[in-house]
């Protein structure tokens, strides 16, 4: 049996309590530091208790959260991790737990996602508000325990769930960050041949099939997925299109968007970008750090060569960024020509 020395208990108490005391900004301030030699204390199983104990504790949660979206392969972690290097920002990289353990059905991966009606697609309607408070105040809660204030979020799937966090997170703000789907696909199926992409019983790909086939533009493609190649090429199809969709509905100054290749050529400056986005200064370690690891790992296919398989599965926007296009989110990109579900 799990038993806290009386010394850490008590002063675990004296972090998570009273639940009669009003929040104030000073108490949060307090709060942080009392956070901080609470962890430097105790062992990664009682911060989990914590952790669970806080999310029901009446404060008011996460303020303005970042998301990093992007269909997954597309640079997303590469990206993330450059940002966790700055000192005032605390990055989450793909935190399924505390997504699962507010909204159970957004496992769409693990041997219990069938028994959690695990879902791919979330829209306002599943948010409810309760687990949404329980979820804002998880995200706080890492930002307390690491002492830096500004969350940024990074989990591939969350493109089919915009709208559903957007509800939870009202002031959300979004880093899209897009990339040649010839490659992603490609990418994609390196990952597939070493583990579980689509999921436990390929779970995951199932629910892609079953959201293509809700719009009449995509309801054929599953069948032309002969290999995980064409599954990775219609998966950035229905990301890509689903994350494009949804920021052009929001206004300019709540998204910024940047390619790969960007990224890949420009580090600094576009790392700089993103930061100053973000809300947050320069750090001298995000730019060192982009500096010595942000290079291109693979080789860069020519968009230009898409054969007519690879068209159809793509899509308007394959063919866009295969033309030369750049800026997806901007209305003029694709030609508006961008199918997606309500």
């Amino acid at each position: 049996m799990f038993v806290l020395g009386t010394s850490v208990m008590a002063d675990a108490f004296r972090v998570l309590s009273p639940l009669g005391t009003a929040y104030d900004n000073r108490y949060s301030q307090n709060l942080q530091g009392r956070c901080m030699a609470l962890r430097r204390k105790i062992p990664e199983r009682a911060t989990k208790i914590f952790r669970n104990v806080f999310s029901r504790l009446p404060f008011p949660g996460i303020s303005r959260p970042l998301f990093i979206i992007g269909c997954g392969r597309s640079g997303t972690t590469i990206l993330g991790r450059s940002l966790s290097e700055h000192r005032k920002i605390t990055y989450l990289n793909e935190p399924r737990h505390l997504w699962f353990s507010a909204f159970p059905e957004t496992d769409i991966w693990t041997a219990k996602a069938h028994a959690r009606n695990g879902k791919l697609f979330l829209t306002e309607a599943d948010a409810d508000p309760q687990k949404g408070e329980k979820l804002r105040r998880l995200f706080w809660f890492e930002t307390i325990m690491n002492r830096k204030p500004v969350l940024i979020e990074k989990l591939p799937i969350n493109n089919f769930r915009l709208h559903f966090i957007r509800q939870i997170f009202p002031d959300a703000h979004f880093i899209h960050i897009y990339r040649n789907g010839l490659e992603v696909a490609r990418s994609i199926e390196k990952a597939s041949e070493k583990g579980d992409w689509f999921g436990s019983g390929s779970y995951k790909w199932k629910k892609l099939v079953e959201h293509a086939r809700e719009n009449e533009n995509t309801q054929n493609l599953p069948e032309l997925c002969t290999t995980c190649y064409d599954k990775g090429l219609l998966e950035w199809r229905l990301s890509t299109e689903a994350v494009v969709g949804f920021l052009r509905g929001l206004p300019n100054n709540a998204f910024v968007e940047i390619s790969y290749d960007e990224f890949i050529d420009h580090p600094v400056k576009t790392i700089s970008k993103v930061l100053a986005f973000a809300g947050v200064g320069p750090d001298p370690n995000v730019e060192t750090f982009v500096s010595d690891i942000v290079a291109r790992k693979s080789s860069k296919l020519n968009p230009n060569r898409i054969s007519e398989k690879e068209r159809i599965l793509g899509g308007d926007l394959l063919a866009w960024l295969a033309d030369g296009g750049s800026g997806l989110s901007h209305e003029k990109s694709g030609q508006g020509k961008i199918h997606t579900i309500d």
